[in-house]
């Protein structure tokens, strides 16, 4: 096993191959005291694989004494003229939770930071910027959104409502739905009230189910009743995941979404979960008042008494 004066002694090696192990053993074993060199060649080494492997070694390492440099190494790294150092250099502000990043991460959740490719062999030296890319190259080829990505989940470990503006605009963005994916998680970490009605128009007109699935994921930390009359549409949703997170969802909101629970309970009187839910959470008096606000927008007396036939199923003395 490589002692720590010789992995960081290995971190200048003319022998390249020797010089990224080092640098990958350097931050799995976060060793402190390499951060000075690891920052150096982060800086200015030729090889984009040895800045690539070094802006990912100081997000592990993530030292409270050298954070200084290493916040103003990595945010430096967001301009450097490879496409994965970017993308690993997001990844480690994300790690640093430091929110002077969150400007400067802002300006990578942008579409320009996105290349197309006739290949998928992860070469972005051949790729087309979005700005360039013909249409037939947006529809067929490989899309690189890692540094997009890499930029949102920062933003979403960061915490920060300040970084909000920047998911709210990628949700719309129409040409990944990975992008999309990563938003909703990023908003459920910051928990973001004012991203609901944001994220309810995305199930509304979203075509992937895990992007549906992730955005149901931003309500759950969420826990916002505004989102309750979609939750209920998606418990019928074609894709397992969706349906059950957003059963998960609904009985998370409980009693502030009491209504859209118990009509989530007629369309599943044989689901076990929801019904004992509702025996443990809701009174006969709660289930009354739900009966009635219902039965108010009813009128067909067979519907009506398919309600109190409900009721009698978890109060049998109940009373129509």
């Amino acid at each position: 096993m490589s002692s720590v004066l010789e992995i960081i002694k290995n971190l200048d090696s003319s022998d390249v191959t020797e010089k990224k192990r080092a640098i990958f053993t350097a931050g799995e074993k976060k060793i402190v005291e390499a951060i000075p060199t690891i920052i150096k060649l982060l800086k200015s080494d030729p090889d984009p694989v040895v800045r690539n492997s070094a802006a990912r070694a100081l997000g592990k390492i993530n030292n409270e004494e050298y954070h200084d440099q290493v916040f103003e190494a990595l945010l430096e790294a967001l301009d450097d003229t490879d496409y994965y150092v970017k993308a690993n250099a997001c990844w480690s502000l994300g790690k640093l939770k430091d929110p002077r990043s969150i400007p400067k991460l802002i300006e990578m959740v942008n579409p320009n930071q996105r290349f197309y490719s006739t290949v998928g062999d992860g070469n972005t030296k051949n790729t087309i910027a979005e700005s360039e890319a013909s249409e037939k190259l947006r529809e067929e080829g490989v899309k690189f959104s890692d540094v997009i990505v890499g930029a949102i989940k920062a933003l979403g470990e960061i915490r920060n409502l300040n970084g909000l503006p920047a998911l709210l605009r990628a949700l719309e963005d129409d040409e990944d739905g990975n992008v999309r994916c990563a938003a909703c998680l990023a908003i459920g970490k910051i928990e973001a009230n004012d991203a609901v009605p944001a994220l309810i128009n995305l199930l509304q007109r979203e075509k992937y189910w895990y992007v549906r699935r992730d955005a149901i994921k931003a309500l759950i930390k969420i826990n916002d009743p505004r989102a309750a009359d979609e939750l209920l549409k998606k418990t019928s949703d074609m894709y397992d995941e969706v349906r059950k997170y957003a059963t998960k969802a609904l009985l998370k909101l409980g009693k502030k979404a009491s209504t859209q629970v118990f009509k989530m309970y007629l369309q599943n009187p044989e689901d076990n979960e929801i019904k004992n839910f509702i025996k443990t959470n809701f009174t006969q008096g709660d289930l009354q008042e739900i009966i009635e606000n219902l039965e108010a927008q009813e009128s067909d007396p067979i519907i009506k008494e398919k309600y109190h036939q409900f009721l009698n199923a978890f109060f049998p003395n109940s009373n129509p």
